[in-house]
């Protein structure tokens, strides 16, 4: 059931399966009121003109028989429902399932209400119906609002709990939520509810848009917030601020002490302190020795461990304002740069890290505010890479042995780095990772890193409240805005929630390898391809390099960048501000994949094959998922002028190429059109 989506259709017929979403206890009020961003006001709206007893009626794609109703405002009248949803009292969200059962979930006695895009409270309403109840904690939520690794990273293996259907009164789902949002679209009349899905199990989310979303007053009185408590239940309810998903496209930087010997891997102290013979013989041979395992690996001379490093790690080369112009031409729009890797050592100045950071010591530079500073003037939007966990601080290490019935190294040092970080630098992205430690017990978001609680604060206080997002390792069970899979994840097929793929330009390394050669670095072809791929599926892409400890970006990281920009330049209507299709890629070219426009609906097919010409006569590329276009369909290949001709065939549209050369067309790698006119 993770992720099932369901869009709106004609009625029910008798063989039909309703579900119900009675949503609002008193008729006839539908009024709610939000905080405006940025003032101290509020935004008012009404939504009386979309009540109606009879319901909106959505349908599922993947089980046709299984249908929803909505009423925002009210009651569902007895009249529509089926028999067997009688067996079970009023409540907000009902489900039938193949037509015999029609399990409970529950009396949703709580209301929350949001702005739909927490940066613009004028887009919309989130109207929240969930159940209160926290009573039994949140061991069994983790399960139902898993946003993290295990629920995203496989969806052909990390199923949710497999659901009980019941159709008596019983609560087999303590924590469950029906998730209007409500978009502000003047054009829209009443609107239909557009599209829902259940994600994760027992939550549903439907989107709306309508006229009557958008608000009916503002004031400057103060309306009361509507604050997020620290539990994954109530960050669920949290608005993605919108720019996230616009985006598409972002840079992600590794750089830190494991810069300095640049051997293998961002790992290389974990691998030398471990024993890894290849990493200890290394740093044996060039630096000096390690003192790892003597009897293993004898050596003799000048003593130099890894707490060495920073009199090696100057960045006497870095221009961050050359940096910032690099991602700006890369065609990315946001950056994300390590903050703090697994080692400890801190890009910044911070108190809880004195003399392991790189204003104290190494470079006596503020790395993260100088790029935070050149990114934002570029107009690029700056987030920051934080590890939670840190091999070998002892603080951390003696939570651990005291199997976390203590949580010092969280209280005394990351939760105050982490709200220092925020308040200074007032990042808009918070890639957490690293939550895990040699002691199971230090991987748990709550119980050990206490991550609701930092979260809370963020979304509730923090300067950046409105605009900040978070992924999703935060430890198991965690939530976050978006879900960040396993490293390099590509699930080839749509993913309802919002995710992102953290990627490598450097095949095997996301801190600078500087052994490997040209042949392991991903060509800009392929890196565009997992571009499109990414975004067609829903994803954002964010796309890793590795500096150098003197502050470089090597060319073969500049010349795969710089490529992107080039395509982005011409083909950025079909990556920017989209959405994905109904179809994500085509059936018979695999490597065609679709993403539409939100502006004007426009479809983009992006095929990575350029046809061969048919008896001196230019060929075709041919659409096999556009079927029955109108006879007013048109379609123009990004960066040429003029309209294609096309043809409709019973295999698909057919798009007669221009008669160039490819290396004469706007772009190389992959080649877009537009298709518009598409119902």
């Amino acid at each position: 059931m993770a992720g099932r989506t369901v869009r709106l259709f004609a009625g029910l017929t008798l063989a039909a399966v309703v579900c119900l979403l009675n949503i609002g206890e008193v008729a006839g009020d539908c009024t709610f009121a939000v905080d405006q961003v940025g003032s101290a006001g509020c935004v008012n709206y009404d939504l009386s003109a979309l009540a109606n007893p009879k319901g909106f009626n959505i349908s599922d794609e993947v089980t046709p028989r299984t249908s929803y109703l909505i009423n925002v405002c009210g009651n569902i009248d007895p009249s529509v429902l089926p028999s067997v949803c009688q067996l079970n009292p009023p409540a907000p969200a009902y489900q039938v399932y193949e037509g015999i059962r029609c399990p409970y979930l529950g009396l949703l006695d709580s209301k929350k209400t949001y702005p739909v895009n927490a940066d613009n409270s004028s887009a919309g309403v989130r109207v929240v119906y969930f159940n209160g109840d926290n009573s039994t904690g949140d061991d069994e939520l983790h399960s139902l609002l898993d946003y993290g690794t295990a629920a995203i990273g496989d969806p052909e293996q990390n199923k949710p709990p497999k659901r009980v259907l019941r159709s008596d009164a019983s609560d087999p789902f303590p924590h469950r939520a029906v998730i209007i949002d409500l978009f502000c679209d003047p054009s829209a009349g009443v609107g239909q509810p557009e599209e829902a899905f259940e994600w994760p199990m027992a939550v549903y989310r439907i989107k709306w848009r309508s006229a009557h979303a958008c608000p009916a007053s503002t004031s400057t009185t103060a309306c009361p917030a509507a604050a997020f408590e620290a539990t994954w239940a109530s960050l669920a309810f949290r608005p993605r601020p919108q720019w996230f998903d616009d985006v598409k496209f972002g840079i992600f930087i590794h750089w830190g002490l494991f810069s300095v010997p640049s051997y293998r891997s961002e790992w290389y102290w974990r691998m030398l302190r471990t024993g890894n013979a290849d990493v200890v013989n290394f740093h044996n041979r060039v630096y000096g020795c390690s003192g790892v395992q003597p009897e293993k690996y004898p050596c003799t001379g000048e003593k130099f461990t890894y707490a060495e490093f920073p009199s090696l790690f100057h960045a006497e080369l870095f221009n961050p304002d050359e940096w910032a112009t690099l991602f700006k031409n890369s065609g990315a729009k946001y950056v994300v740069l390590t903050s703090k890797h697994h080692e400890g050592w801190c890009n910044f100045p911070s108190e809880q890290h004195w003399n392991w950071n790189s204003m104290d010591v190494g470079p006596n530079r503020d790395l993260v505010g100088e790029l935070s500073d050149s990114v934002r003037a570029a107009g690029l939007h700056m987030g920051l890479y934080h590890s939670l966990r840190e091999w070998y601080n002892p603080i951390f290490l003696q939570d651990n042995a005291n199997s976390c019935n203590t949580t010092n190294f969280v209280d005394e040092i990351l939760i105050p780095t982490l709200k220092d970080m925020t308040t200074r630098y007032k990042p808009e992205v918070i890639w957490a990772d690293g939550a895990s430690g040699d002691n199971p017990c230090s991987r748990d978001s709550v119980k050990y890193w206490k991550a609701p609680e930092f979260l809370s604060w963020l979304y509730n206080e923090s300067p950046v409240k409105n605009s900040v997002l978070v992924n999703s390792r935060w430890g198991t069970g965690s939530g976050g805005d978006y879900s960040t899979g396993p490293d390099r994840y590509t699930p080839g097929k749509k993913v309802s929630s919002k995710w992102e793929s953290c990627f490598t330009i450097q095949a095997h390394s996301w801190g600078f390898d500087r052994t490997e050669g040209i042949e392991n670095f991903f060509n800009a072809t392929a890196l565009i391809y997992q571009l499109v791929d990414t975004v067609s599926c829903n994803g954002n892409l964010l796309l890793n390099i590795g500096p150098t400890a003197d502050g470089r970006v090597v060319p073969a990281f500049q010349e795969r960048l710089l490529e992107m920009g080039k395509w982005l330049a011409v083909n950025g209507d079909a990556i920017y501000g989209t959405t994905p299709w109904k179809f994500q890629n085509d059936t018979s070219a695999k490597r065609i994949w679709y993403t539409q426009s939100k502006m004007t609906g426009d479809v983009y097919a992006i095929s990575f094959d350029w046809p061969e010409s048919v008896n001196g006569h230019p060929g075709d590329i041919v659409l096999s998922q556009v079927k029955n276009a109108p006879p007013t369909v048109s379609v123009q290949l990004l960066g040429m002028e003029g309209a294609l001709t096309v043809k409709q065939s019973v295999d698909g549209l057919h798009i007669t190429v221009p008669d160039v050369d490819t290396i004469h067309l706007p772009t190389q790698h992959a080649w877009v059109f537009a298709i518009r006119g598409l119902p």
